[in-house]
């Protein structure tokens, strides 16, 4: 993934936010510190993990500061990626006190979230048996966040695929429910000179259906272990990439990585991510 366009993203997202809590624009928006505090009133504080976490969203966060308030002084210890461990510190800040409180809960809400993902992401990927079988993200995204999202579980150790409709061919089953089943749109495939695709199938038989038509990348849906079992043998006898898909939680990853499967995808990593606690604090 490109950092300077996700930076530019984060941008405009963590602006977007921070309009939403303000109504406006304007930071003088923020009712409480305006009534109450000085405006030459300046701040120490720092961000610190109240949980372990894998980090992700750090630069975001200092590329905002950079570009929204230029005159706060951060500095940022740790990369992405990094595992840290509880109240590690993450970013020391100085500057008016105003600014810093109305942007606060823009920024943790930002970094919490995609540091969840990430640890989440990586919690699956450590569960996991087989080094041979790789983790997938989905599409099953916050609405607007899909790329940082992404970034996210690739931070954990995920792998990327498929940011959207565009980029990839995946047959789904409604998709052959629309053309009329696994003949005819293996069928048009072939007419249309379409090799580069990927295939879902719920059972054994259409796993073999597809198989002998010549698919080369099959997606197994909702299939029990001892079914999956059965596909795998494929992948001897003809070289067929499968994806294990559906249910899949981080209890039950490990028994479903030691399949043989080339990846196994799960949207738990992105729709509803394990959260981490960070936090502000003056000092």
């Amino acid at each position: 993934m490109n950092l300077r366009e996700l930076s530019n993203l984060s941008y405009v997202k963590l602006n977007e936010e921070l309009r939403e809590d303000l109504d406006s624009e304007n930071l003088e928006n923020d009712i409480t510190s305006k009534l109450l505090i000085n405006k030459r009133t300046i701040l120490d504080c720092i961000i610190s993990n109240r949980d372990p976490l894998i980090l992700c969203g750090s630069l975001f966060i200092e590329n905002f500061f950079k570009k929204k308030l230029p005159l706060i002084k951060i500095n940022r210890f740790f990369n992405d990626g990094e595992k840290l461990a509880k109240h590690s510190k993450i970013f020391s800040i100085s500057g008016n006190s105003k600014k810093i409180l109305a942007v606060e809960r823009t920024i943790l809400n930002f970094l919490q979230h995609l540091s969840s993902i990430a640890t989440t992401t990586n919690n699956f990927v450590l569960k996991m048996k087989s080094n041979k079988t790789k983790l997938l993200d989905t599409r099953k995204t916050t609405t607007g966040l899909r790329r940082l999202e992404k970034y996210a579980t690739l931070i954990g150790g995920a792998k990327n695929h498929r940011m959207g409709l565009y980029d990839e061919i995946l047959i789904k089953d409604n998709h052959i429910k629309v053309l009329g089943g696994f003949k005819k749109i293996m069928k048009k495939l072939k007419v249309n000179k379409i090799l580069n695709y990927k295939i879902e199938c719920e059972t054994f038989q259409e796993v073999i259906k597809c198989a002998e038509m010549g698919a080369k990348y099959i997606l197994l849906d909702n299939m029990d272990p001892s079914e999956i079992k059965k596909c795998i043998q494929f992948k001897k006898k003809k070289k067929i990439e499968f994806e294990i898909s559906g249910g899949i939680t981080v209890d039950n990853i490990s028994k479903y990585s030691l399949l043989g499967a080339d990846y196994i995808s799960t949207s738990k990593i992105t729709n509803c991510p394990n959260s981490v606690d960070i936090g502000l604090d003056i000092i």
